[in-house]
């Protein structure tokens, strides 16, 4: 049995459908990642998780017991939020302190917790710092540990690493991934970043206007997207995708043409031929060709060259006017203004239908 049950969970502003329905399980010890746009409800079903917004309608269910009705502060729930929202006025240990006071814990747990919740963040020489002396990674730690000395069933992550610069990201996700298996806590992680959930989550729930458009784990959905939102949503660069036409069906195999390239996709559903559809490439599944033969692969005038050290990705156009990015060495002399021509590799490719954009 999951440990926290979300099911047909809605919630509305007015006339707007903010959430539409909603069924996750969540097991215990689980971390996992509401990934979407701004606008889609993940900030939204997180709150109401925690009690923040009520719950128009279906039913939360945690450890057994419904909590629609119970109050935030009853829910066993601790929240991280994007502002920190540490007291400017109190110093790191009191910031920590507050919540257990309330709780009316005796001086000795609080100290006793508050000094294994600094051990495990790396807080133990700043406890006595005020939040104006702290980092803004500091800063988060302090939000994350004032989370963690409540002992809270689950924790709730609303874009906690948004206000970073990239450098404390990157560090500040390897610290979440490592507290993770520290606690063997049960999280949910709001973001829109989707690097972020795919280095943190056990599991990846992906929404858009309300909905789910996807559920599983980070390399289930990287290989296997279930339509062409969540194929351009995940993955970066973003993997391109492109308007085709089928021009050979046998069996589960389809051959299609894009913008002068043929390539072949094993499909569940074979399409008909003539078929307008979507083929759907990651950039490091093209194989580039710096000198084409004559007639054999499609020019591409590349707009733009993104160099990462060890890779580049040269973000190019179709004669017919599609955007397509590759991957290169980073040692190759590629530059804005430069020709190539690319080759998809033999089964990797995705097939998505061009009218609901579902995959094939």
């Amino acid at each position: 049995m999951s440990y926290m049950q979300i099911s047909d969970i809605r919630k509305n502003f007015g006339a707007f459908e903010a959430v539409r329905g909603i069924d996750i399980d969540i097991a215990k010890r689980e971390f996992v990642v509401l990934l979407g746009p701004s606008g889609c409800g993940k900030s939204t079903l997180l709150r109401m998780i925690a009690g923040l917004e009520e719950i128009d309608g279906g039913a939360l269910v945690i450890d057994g017991e419904r909590m629609n009705e119970v109050k935030a502060s009853k829910r066993g729930i601790s929240m991280v939020f994007q502002s920190y929202a540490l007291y400017p006025h109190k110093s790191v240990r009191q910031n920590m302190e507050f919540g257990l006071k309330v709780a009316g814990l005796s001086k000795k747990e609080r100290e006793a917790k508050i000094a294994e919740a600094a051990d495990i963040l790396q807080l133990t020489p700043l406890l006595d710092r005020m939040p104006k002396e702290l980092s803004g990674g500091q800063r988060q730690r302090v939000a994350i540990g004032r989370a963690i000395v409540r002992e809270p069933k689950v924790f709730l992550f609303d874009e906690p690493l948004s206000n970073l610069d990239a450098g404390l990201r990157l560090q500040m996700r390897v610290e979440l991934a490592r507290l993770h298996r520290q606690l063997q806590a049960t999280m949910v992680y709001v973001t829109h970043d989707q690097v972020e959930a795919m280095t943190l989550a056990d599991k990846i729930v992906i929404m858009r206007d309300g909905l789910i458009e996807q559920t599983g784990a980070p390399l289930e959905i990287y290989r296997k997207p279930a339509n062409a939102f969540v194929a351009g949503f995940i993955g970066s660069p973003k993997m391109n995708l492109l308007n085709a036409r089928v021009t050979d069906v046998d069996g589960p195999t389809v051959r299609v043409e894009a913008a002068g390239m043929e390539t072949v996709v094993e499909v569940d559903a074979a399409p008909a031929i003539g078929e307008d559809v979507t083929l759907g490439i990651r950039p490091e599944h093209l194989e580039p060709v710096l000198e084409p033969s004559p007639g054999t692969e499609p020019l591409l005038d590349v707009v733009a060259c993104e160099r990462l050290g060890g890779v580049s990705f040269a973000l190019s156009q179709t004669a017919d006017g599609q955007q397509i990015t590759i991957q290169l060495d980073g040692n190759l002399p590629i530059a804005a203004g430069d020709q190539l021509s690319c080759r998809v590799q033999p089964g990797l490719a995705h097939l998505f239908s061009a009218e609901t954009g579902r995959r094939l």
